[in-house]
This record gives structure tokens, C-alpha cells and sequence, in this order.
């Protein structure tokens, strides 16, 4: 069963930004209905142009919530944006362009959380069926992580029609949760057997399909792209890459009041471990945190008339006698040579 319990501090993990704008597209037609779905977000206009930004799962999770209060839970199934395979990147054409079926279920197995973190795929074999089942790696509420595999299981859909010519009726998509009001529109769109109050979540496949060629096959293009996919699995072990993540994760956090150890746990590492490749690239964590600080601290008192216990109330200090004594420490690193 996936944990159903939700922890603020577990949810600032970094996510693509592409199902955000995807989302915002497919919604957000009025100016009204675009402001709607950005509340609360604290995603910058500037943010969304730059292909190379992302975003923290706990502000993918805002949007969410704000698209179930104006559409009702179930909206994702009116963004087929969000079905094409094409919209998961390299996973996606890795997918298609595999040699079967089986095949490329493998790929999302091995890769899928390049595009989704939060999550893990494991492969069962039973027989005459084969499950993937999903398992959350951090702790989410029920709509959350429901309304994140509804948009997983129609890009599986789409993968799996792709390859067969037809709909998957054989397929058998399985949530460890009660049954939603909108159970019957997940039913039209996924097609195949929809079971709630499964014992996991997942997909199961008969593995009489696994041999059925894709017609999209093409050796030199998924080459390509589980080359790509095995660069971006590598980068994320990297010192330099890991450097980039923690510095992620603080400025996109909205409160960057986050320790070590919570950072480690949100970015899937042990404390030691993303200690030490701090340490590669020069710093520590303490430093960037610092650094983060002392950014948001610069940014309000450029803001306007704030004084400085308003500051550091928002940058979540107990007084502003903290607040005070970091700065000078901030001050000091600066002046030492």
C-alpha cells in the first residue's frame, strides 16, 4: 500500500518543469483561468521560459489543488497533451522506438523516474501476467499522487497503443484507494479493466503482449535516446549535478528553512553521501543555504519599507536577533580572505 500521509518537507523535491507548462496550456485559455492556476505557485513568468528550469514537486502539487478547485478532481483526462508519449522526453521516444512491447516497458522501468522522482517502478512476474507496480518515494495525499498516476497510466496507454494498433483491453490498471467520483471517466479514457482498492498501484499485462512488435522500431533512434537517458541517470550522481540539485531545491523551496538531513532525504541521497560531493565542488550545504538566505534577505529589503524582523520572520528565523547574527556570519565569510 502507498503512504497516503503528506509532509510539506517531502514534497520539495525537484520535478521537470514540462507537465507545469503543459498543464498551463491545456488550461489556462483566459487570463482569469491562467492567474488561477499559478496561485500559490510562486513559479515566475521568467521561469517558464527558460527550458532549462524546474520546478519542486511541492509546486506541482499547488497547481494540482488549484486545478481540482476549478475543474473538479479528474481535469487531466481533458489534456491529451499530457497522453502523448511525446510529452515524457527521451523515456518516451525510448519507448516507442523499442523493439516490442516488453521492451519497451523496460525502458520506463529502468527510467521513469528520471521524469518522475517521486516515484519507482518494480517489474512482477506471475505467470501468464506481468505487473509494474508504482511505489512513491516521499509521501503524498491520495489526490495528489492519484491525479500523478492518472497522468502516468495515459502516457502507458498511449505507449501500449501505439505498439498494438489498438487499445489495450487486456491491461489492467490497479489503485491502492478507494474509488473517485470520477471513476467512469477514468474508465472511458483508460480503457482495459480499472481497479480500485487494489493492494498496490500498477499496471498489469498479460505477457503474451510483451513479444508484440512496434511499429515504430528504430535501433539507431532508441540508441540515441537510452544514450541520453543514461547521461541524465549518470549526471545526477555527479558532484557538480548534485551541487545543482541542493541549490535547486532551496530556491525553489518556499520556505528554505531545510537541514541536511531533510535535504538528502528529498533529493534521495544519505546525508554522507551528499555531504561529501558537496565537498567535491568546494562547499557544504550550511554555505548554500547561506547563500540562498542571504538572497531572499537582499531581494525583500530591495522590495520596499521592510523592516528587519519582517525579514527574517519570512525567512523563518525565530527572532530577529537570529537573523542579525547570520548576517554578520554571512558578512564575515565575505570579508575573509
Amino acid at each position: 500500500m502507498e503512504p497516503e500521509a503528506d509532509t510539506v518537507a517531502l514534497e520539495r523535491m525537484p520535478m521537470t518543469m514540462g507537465y507545469f507548462r503543459l498543464i498551463l496550456r491545456s488550461f489556462g485559455d483566459t487570463p482569469e483561468r491562467r492567474a488561477a492556476i499559478m496561485a500559490g505557485t510562486e513559479v515566475s513568468e521568467a521561469a517558464l521560459g527558460d527550458p532549462s528550469a524546474d520546478i519542486s514537486l511541492f509546486q506541482q502539487l499547488r497547481q494540482i489543488d488549484n486545478l481540482d478547485a476549478l475543474f473538479g478532481q479528474g481535469w487531466a483526462f481533458d489534456a491529451p497533451e499530457l497522453w502523448n508519449p511525446a510529452s515524457h522526453g527521451a523515456i518516451g521516444v525510448a519507448a516507442l522506438t523499442s523493439p516490442n512491447l516488453g521492451a519497451a516497458m523496460a525502458v520506463i522501468t529502468r527510467y521513469g523516474s528520471i521524469r518522475a522522482p517521486f516515484s519507482r517502478v518494480f517489474r512482477r512476474s506471475g505467470g501468464a501476467s506481468v505487473t509494474y507496480e508504482h511505489r512513491l518515494t516521499v509521501a503524498l495525499a491520495i489526490p495528489h499522487w492519484r491525479t500523478l498516476r492518472e497522468i502516468n497510466f495515459m502516457g502507458l496507454r498511449s505507449v501500449i497503443f501505439a505498439i498494438l494498433g489498438r487499445a489495450p483491453r487486456e491491461a489492467r490498471f490497479l489503485f491502492a484507494c478507494a474509488e473517485p467520483a470520477h471513476a467512469p471517466r477514468v474508465r472511458q479514457i483508460l480503457g482495459g479493466q480499472v481497479v480500485y482498492d487494489a493492494a498496490m498501484t500498477g499496471l498489469e499485462l498479460p505477457t503474451a503482449l510483451l513479444p508484440e512488435k512496434s511499429p515504430l522500431a528504430d535501433a539507431a533512434l532508441n540508441a540515441r535516446a537510452i544514450e541520453e537517458l543514461d547521461r541524465i541517470r549518470e549526471s545526477l550522481g555527479r558532484p557538480q549535478d548534485v551541487r545543482g540539485r541542493v541549490e535547486r531545491l532551496l530556491s525553489t523551496s518556499p520556505s528554505v528553512r531545510l537541514d541536511a538531513g531533510t535535504a538528502a532525504r528529498t533529493l534521495g541521497l544519505a546525508r554522507r553521501t551528499m555531504t561529501r560531493r558537496l565537498a567535491a565542488t568546494g562547499t557544504s550545504f550550511r554555505e548554500l543555504l547561506d547563500g540562498e538566505l542571504r538572497q531572499r534577505a537582499a531581494r525583500l529589503s530591495e522590495a520596499g519599507d521592510i523592516s528587519a524582523a519582517e525579514i527574517a520572520e519570512r525567512l523563518g528565523y525565530a527572532d530577529a536577533t537570529s537573523f542579525s547574527r547570520s548576517r554578520r556570519r554571512w558578512h564575515a565569510s565575505r570579508d575573509t580572505p
